[in-house]
């Protein structure tokens, strides 16, 4: 027996025993050479062999993965869940809703978190391709430039047959279906709330790579320049642990001098930043300066303070996105991909001071 049909027929039968799954990556090239005391070239032909029968899947930069072999191809019934996270936040609502929805159908969700990070976003959409999932459900991470997107990645994986369904956020020149919330409209409410309760000098606190926020920010942004006020802006970059949020909060309570009287933050996490740096520097909410966040988390209440904010329709938007990946999977030859705007009721609680009754 050849060297490249012993390494052929072990890795046949740690996929046949079940120890090599589908999705499961393969050793790497040099792995294998070193295991096996071959060559380069050797090793390749096993790896091409094993391909040619439909037994794994070669992606360019990223390695070999296991994979149904094609005789007993179909529908998975798996759904590839990528959010930035998956245990906070939005995003627990947002899943579970998703999986309450499909769950019927016969799918379950395999999840990925992508950290707001380019490369790990890469990763799951390829290792998610490499699994056969009958759709994507993403929100992707996406600052409006398409070149700092997966945008041509997520072409191919739609091209390769496997529905997207954005939620959130959208990139546009896609053909996927995206179900998105109103957010400029809801900064032009969080600019006049602000205006109707007298405030003059606001600010304007949000994430600038990540589109959905920085439209947030040009809704207030354009409100309020269209009534003659020119919003203080600060921009911060990143999400979780890498956004520079807590840093850029802390350095505008240490300088805070009553110059503004109001600042929309472009999420309640964001919000909370500037809570607690207010707090560090002796700013008192609402009576110093009032706040208006965005996504009416639980945890959006600060020392007895409560955020003002608006309500993100998590769960709705996890049955929506469970819909719209089961039409599209159920119906691929139509084509259709459609666009779905939530709006969002402001909710008022007590973090914005009526500077009108004094």
């Amino acid at each position: 027996m050849k060297k490249y049909e012993i390494i052929q027929n072990e890795l046949k039968a740690q996929m046949s025993s079940g120890s090599l799954k589908p999705g499961d990556k393969l050793p790497s090239e040099s792995e294998l050479c070193r295991a096996y005391a071959v060559s380069r070239n050797v090793v390749r032909q096993a790896l091409r062999n094993l391909e040619a029968e439909g037994l794994t899947e070669t992606l360019k930069g990223i390695g070999s993965f296991a994979r149904t072999p094609l005789i007993q191809q179909g529908k998975t019934k798996t759904i590839g869940f990528i959010s930035f996270f998956t245990r906070d936040y939005i995003f627990p609502q947002i899943i579970s809703a998703a999986d309450t929805n499909l769950y019927p159908e016969g799918y379950h969700l395999v999840l990925g978190q992508s950290l707001y990070d380019l490369k790990r976003e890469a990763e799951l959409l390829d290792r998610f391709t490499s699994m056969h999932v009958d759709g994507i459900i993403m929100e992707p991470v996406y600052d409006g430039i398409r070149e700092h997107s997966n945008a041509q990645r997520i072409e191919r994986v739609i091209e390769s047959g496997i529905p997207v369904v954005f939620i959130d956020s959208s990139i546009p020149g896609i053909a996927a279906s995206s179900i998105i919330l109103n957010d400029r409209q809801a900064g032009v409410d969080a600019a006049r709330h602000l205006m109707e309760y007298g405030h003059r000098s606001i600010a304007l606190f949000y994430q600038e790579d990540y589109l959905t926020k920085v439209h947030r920010k040009e809704g207030a942004e354009s409100y309020l320049l269209g009534h003659g006020i020119t919003p203080l802006l600060v921009p911060f970059t990143g999400q979780g642990k890498a956004s520079t949020a807590p840093s850029v909060a802390q350095k505008l309570m240490e300088r805070f001098n009553g110059s503004y009287s109001a600042v929309f933050c472009s999420s309640d996490e964001d919000a909370m930043y500037l809570l607690e740096a207010a707090d560090t520097c002796g700013v008192r909410v609402p009576e110093d300066l009032s706040i208006i966040g965005f996504d009416n988390q639980s945890f959006s209440s600060h020392n007895g303070i409560r955020l003002t904010t608006f309500p993100h329709p998590s769960a709705k938007m996890g049955r929506l996105a469970a819909a719209g990946i089961l039409e599209a999977i159920n119906h691929p030859s139509e084509g259709s991909r459609t666009t779905t705007v939530l709006d969002l009721p402001i909710v008022k609680r007590d973090s914005v001071k009526n500077l009108l009754f004094r």
